[in-house]
């Protein structure tokens, strides 16, 4: 009866160990936004809309936000868990954005990038998205700094 009852904690044991979510690695980001304009640079404001920070709960194959405070934006991560791990970085602005905030170059909504390196730099710019094949110049808001650690 014992060995009965030691087999089926085994069993359930090793079905737990086996679930999709015990596979799910965490992962850290290290963040900085360097939110400083031109405008900042002629008034002498220099680092007024500056941060950084650390994510340590983030998991692959769900989306890690990071809230910027100061800059009144929120960066979401996306990474899957591949061979390169491929990471997806959308930015949105909150109440005191315009509706044309956030785009990456180009006029891009999501930044999409092979994490070949630990540190990816992404400009994030206010303004318009593109449509087609159309050119469009945006106002910069600043520069992210993304740095992965415990890849698995």
């Amino acid at each position: 009866m014992l060995s009965r009852a030691v087999l089926s904690l085994v069993i359930v044991a090793t079905g737990l160990l086996l679930s999709p979510d015990a596979f799910a690695g965490d992962f850290t980001v290290s963040y900085a936004f360097d939110g400083t304009t031109r405008a900042d640079v002629a008034r002498g404001a220099m680092g007024a809309s500056n941060e950084e920070g650390i994510a340590k709960e983030c998991q692959y194959e769900r989306r890690c936000a990071i809230k910027l405070t100061k800059s009144d934006l929120t960066i979401s991560l996306h990474v899957e868990r591949s061979g390169s791990h491929k990471v997806m970085v959308f930015a949105d602005g909150g109440r005191g954005r315009s509706d044309g905030c956030c785009y990456f170059s180009g006029g891009d909504r999501l930044a999409e990038r092979e994490l070949t390196e630990p540190l990816l730099r992404l400009w994030i710019y206010e303004g318009q998205a593109r449509k087609r094949n159309e050119y469009v110049e945006n106002i910069p808001l600043g520069l992210l700094y993304l740095q992965f650690s415990d890849l698995k």
